[in-house]
């Protein structure tokens, strides 16, 4: 099958506003950290992580509103996967992934049980109250787990040299090329979608793959130059924020609003149990990496591949299934 060429053109246009967009934000991420006087990992997972979680906001609220809840749910389930198998296993592979903070490590542990037990827990088969009520409890979560976060910074007293830019305009800039990761991300997840549908693929795989991988782009872009520049604590700090977002606070507002519609909920008419297990391992195997004893606690090449190679793997699986 011959693809429409505009189509293919947008694909590398909004590829092109990513690889920018993200070149241009790490350079801010450091000034911006070493201005507040704050860790890269913290700018990372409470800053960063909301921005390039946005598309896959935005891809879910379109598709939810749309009436396509399964392209929603297969997108977040399927962008935490992606983000710990391809975007940390790309990153690992490039340049070796340093952890700095045990204490953050031993906070991001916990939250990683509840992003994958949350979606776990509807394959009970819960009714719509029961549905809400976890859904509300994740959101919770969510919000304990950021505050957690922002307290843990608190008793940082390492000192950062600080910069002559001002905090203003580094933060319009980041602004700036958050927003073109956004474009960027939108511009090819409508053609991805687009040429997906000329070949009849359902809504589950869709959401789970194409358009996950596009709004993971931004999580990929940003960790893979971060690797390249070997800016320390960004690729591990965007990954575990963004997913934490993707599913305690997005994914059980999908599953909230479902509900409240009529129609029974998103999650369990949309999620297999193959994907429960897939985003189970990827998650018990990169804290397996990063608690193994080794000093410095470090992601490297070695496990960055098996990391890739796992969701080579679980992208074959879901096409072929």
């Amino acid at each position: 099958m011959i693809f429409n060429l505009d189509l293919i053109l947008l694909t590398f246009f909004g590829l092109l506003v990513l690889l920018i967009s993200a070149h241009c934000l790490i350079e801010n991420i450091s000034d911006l950290a070493k201005k507040l006087n704050v860790s890269q990992f913290i700018i990372a997972s409470c800053t960063i992580a909301l921005g390039t979680s946005i598309p896959e906001l935005s891809a879910s609220i379109k598709s939810v509103y749309s009436g396509y809840s399964g392209i929603a749910v297969g997108n977040l389930v399927g962008s935490n996967i992606a983000n710990i198998l391809l975007v940390i296993g790309l990153s690992a592979t490039i340049y070796p992934l340093k952890i700095h903070s045990e204490d953050v490590i031993k906070l991001e542990t916990v939250a990683s049980i509840f992003v994958v037990i949350f979606p776990a827990i509807f394959l009970l088969r819960l009714n719509s109250a029961e549905s809400i009520m976890v859904s509300m409890l994740a959101i919770l979560l969510f919000i304990y787990f950021f505050l957690q976060r922002i307290n843990i910074e608190k008793l940082n007293t390492k000192k950062i040299p600080s910069i002559k830019k001002t905090t203003f305009s580094l933060i319009l800039k980041n602004i700036f090329f958050i927003a073109g990761l956004i474009l960027g991300s939108h511009l090819l997840i409508d053609s991805a979608v687009k040429l997906a549908e000329t070949y009849t693929i359902s809504e589950r795989v869709i959401g789970l793959s194409l358009v996950a991988i596009g709004t993971s782009l931004p999580e990929l872009t940003i960790c893979v130059a971060a690797a390249l520049k070997q800016k320390q604590g960004v690729a591990i700090g965007t990954v575990l924020g963004s997913n934490m977002y993707n599913i305690l606070a997005m994914l059980s507002a999908v599953e909230i609003y479902e509900n409240i519609g009529g129609r029974n909920g998103a999650i369990l008419k949309n999620i297999e149990i193959s994907d429960i297990i897939f985003l189970a391992l990827s998650t018990l195997l990169v804290f397996i990496f990063i608690m193994f004893p080794k000093k410095p606690k470090i992601i490297d090449r070695r496990e960055g591949n098996i990391l890739f190679i796992f969701y080579i793997v679980y992208i074959f699986l879901i096409f072929k299934g």
